[in-house]
């Protein structure tokens, strides 16, 4: 995925051409805006900005009051702070070695043969202090590094079932690719979503599709299990063995299967909550290609009455 179809670049642009100042509150708005993933308020905010219409301060904030910054904690003035501490104690020791050994040269072209020694011992062991000072300043840079990939990690996450979002599942698919070459994939459906839903209102929804990713996540592990539009899950199985995956998948659809959820404010029984998952393999397509024969296949197994698993048929039949 180029770097100009990234998600975080197009929220900088929505940002721009809505006059919005680049903060980490603004920047978690668009990018829950452009997901997709919350329908409900993307399409809040398609209707305030509709005719052209730029977003005030005040539409943000009454459209996502619980906006929050994911550095809030106070995370990224430490992480500022100590690439600013790493930057300068590099520039320092490479500055003062620099000027050390420069000077040190120099006296070295015109050194009476008494002094030679003395400046070649000098210059070695000003070269071995910076070393310790560079091998420390590597260690930093080493623990800063698992810092923001770690809250690079974070910041992929689906805000709602906490699993790898859709740019995370993007990115991890297109590292199978590249490491592997191939992979199969499984886009999970909730089939009765949409009913609990139009019944019970969006908070029942959500809780539903939390249940659902947890199932899910824990039924297919170690397989990557992320977040994949309103309504939709993704498994990536990066190994060939393609039957454990499935049996993985029918596992999880079993166990959604049996679960008795229930309306927390009047104890009503919810109804069975089923699962219908399609499995493609790529045999040479490109990712997108890829889920999208996924998705048919999700789609085909809810039409055949939900709560089962589809995979392609194998090219070649042994047995």
């Amino acid at each position: 995925m180029g770097m100009a179809d990234s998600i975080g670049v197009r929220a900088l642009r929505f940002l721009d051409a809505q006059r919005l100042d680049h903060s980490p509150e603004h920047y978690a708005f668009a990018h829950r805006y452009l997901t997709g993933a919350d329908r409900e308020f993307s399409d809040a905010v398609d209707r305030e900005i509709e005719g052209g219409v730029r977003l005030r301060e005040e539409a943000v904030r009454s459209l996502m009051p619980d906006i929050a910054s994911p550095f809030s904690d106070g995370t990224f003035d430490r992480l500022t702070i100590q690439l600013l501490e790493l930057l300068t104690k590099v520039s320092a020791t490479t500055g003062g070695l620099n000027q050390d050994l420069t000077r040190t040269a120099a006296e070295l072209v015109s050194a009476e043969p008494q002094h030679i020694h003395r400046l070649v011992v000098f210059m070695i062991d000003r070269t071995a202090e910076a070393e310790t000072s560079l091998s420390a300043a590597l260690q930093q840079a080493q623990v800063l590094r698992d810092t923001l990939n770690g809250v690079r990690e974070e910041m992929g996450r689906d805000p709602l079932t906490g699993l790898p979002g859709w740019e995370a599942m993007v990115e991890r698919l297109d590292a199978c690719f590249a490491t592997i070459g191939h992979c199969s994939v499984a886009v999970v459906d909730i089939d009765q979503l949409d009913e609990f839903v139009a019944t019970h209102g969006p908070a029942m929804g959500d809780r539903v599709l939390k249940a659902a990713a947890m199932t899910l996540k824990d039924a297919c592990a170690p397989y990557q299990v992320g977040r994949w539009g309103d309504t939709s899950f993704l498994t990536v199985i990066d190994e060939p063995d393609l039957a454990t995956g499935i049996a993985r998948l029918e596992s999880a659809c079993a166990e959604m299967a049996s679960r008795h959820l229930r309306v927390r404010e009047t104890d009503e029984p919810l109804g069975q909550v089923t699962l219908s998952a399609g499995v493609a393999t790529s045999r040479g397509r490109l990712p997108r290609d890829l889920t999208k024969a996924a998705v048919r296949l999700s789609r085909k197994a809810r039409k055949q009455g939900g709560n089962r698993v589809l995979a392609e048929a194998r090219l070649i039949e042994i047995g």
